[in-house]
């Protein structure tokens, strides 16, 4: 079942679809607040990871077109109850408009296409994150009732790893606004790669806290076998 607000009509995308979204897929990458922190400028085999998504059971691609022309998307998951959750929902993963087609009711027509599919599902509840953090977005979806609901944090695993270290690691290591994270900081910015930290991978970082951890775990076990001196009686 399709919906048409004005000339844009949304409906649920098939297989012959999916090279006419790439384009507007890209663009939403482009637009992600998320950025250079998880998002390359350019990557190679985007068409087949939105073919092996689409294939998977829960997922579901809804398409705004007009004139003949995909303006829009929508990236669906159907999520069943499970070990957080009592109830099904709709989560919408990416919620994207084509820049010269926006304040056309694309947006609104392809919601409308995801309330469909939830309430198919059996899902009271839809949940999203707006794609590109604009106040525009924020808005178009407070208007239609979306509320807050918990936040996110992100944090780069390598940092995390000096700071879950014992305490003996040096201070200027554990520091919030050192030069390190300065550097990364300006890197992201530029759209240049990670660098490890410190000079190390990822891999050499996991093995010195795995070591650490089982030699913190040695020492408890050894005093706690160890005699408690204030139980022994002298003898004389």
């Amino acid at each position: 079942m399709a919906v048409s607000i004005g000339a844009v009509r949304a409906r649920l995308a098939d297989a012959a679809d999916l090279d006419s979204v790439l384009p507007v897929l890209s663009s939403a990458r482009a637009d992600s607040p998320l950025g250079p922190q998880f998002i390359a400028p350019e990557v190679a085999g985007l068409d087949s990871q939105l073919a092996a998504w689409f294939e998977m059971p829960e997922s579901r691609l809804v398409i705004a077109e007009s004139d003949g022309a995909t303006v829009g998307i929508a990236l669906v998951q159907l999520v069943s109850p499970g070990l957080l959750c009592d109830v099904p929902y709709t989560q919408i993963e990416a919620l994207y408009v084509d820049a010269e087609h926006r304040r056309r009711g694309v947006g609104r027509a392809l919601l409308h296409q995801c309330a469909v599919l939830a309430a198919r599902h059996g899902a009271d509840r839809m949940i999203t994150a707006p794609l590109t953090g604009a106040r525009s977005e924020q808005r178009f979806l407070a208007g239609l009732g979306f509320l807050p609901a918990g936040a996110r944090r992100v944090a780069e695993t390598a940092s995390l790893l000096r700071r879950l270290e014992p305490n003996g690691t040096p201070s200027r290591e554990r520091r919030p606004r050192g030069l390190e994270e300065l550097i990364a900081r300006r890197r992201r910015s530029r759209g240049l790669p990670e660098t490890p930290a410190r000079g190390m991978e990822l891999t050499a970082l996991l093995e010195r806290s795995q070591a650490e951890s089982r030699s913190r775990q040695v020492k408890r076990a050894v005093q706690t076998r160890r005699p408690d001196s204030s139980s022994t009686t002298a003898i004389s």
